[in-house]
């Protein structure tokens, strides 16, 4: 009579996952990273792009992640004329200054090199379908 392994083989895959899932957050890794950050090893995190301080190991429960605001001085993203620069949590966008629109209809965009930015025909006056 033969005996079934599937059952064990199940089992040991299992608990195998289990253990490499549990690897990542494991004794090798700072259970106190704070939001925002990753950990480098037992004793140390660093901050995630757009977050500061973002060269710097952390290696206290005490430190902080803090966003980095891209578009304020002394970074100050250019979005190039006619946009303008939103910050957002870890990163930013750009957008055309009220009046203005991009030639794609698109409503954001990353930086000058991608600007298109042109004045709107509302804003020159016309109603939409005059034209």
């Amino acid at each position: 009579m033969a005996v079934s392994r599937r059952p064990v083989a199940l089992a040991l895959c299992v608990f195998l996952s289990l253990c490499r899932a549990g690897a990542q957050h494991g004794p090798a890794c700072a259970k106190w990273c704070p939001p925002n950050s990753v950990c480098v090893s037992g004793t140390a995190c660093r901050c995630k792009l757009g977050f500061s301080p973002p060269d710097k190991l952390i290696t206290s429960p005490t430190g902080t992640c803090d966003d980095i605001n891209e578009c304020a001085a002394p970074l100050k993203v250019s979005c190039g004329k006619f946009a303008d620069c939103e910050n957002t949590e870890g990163s930013y966008y750009c957008t055309c200054s009220p009046g203005y629109e991009l030639e794609s209809g698109g409503k954001n965009f990353s930086n000058e090199s991608e600007n298109t930015c042109r004045v709107t025909l509302q804003h020159l006056g016309f109603q939409k379908g005059q034209v």
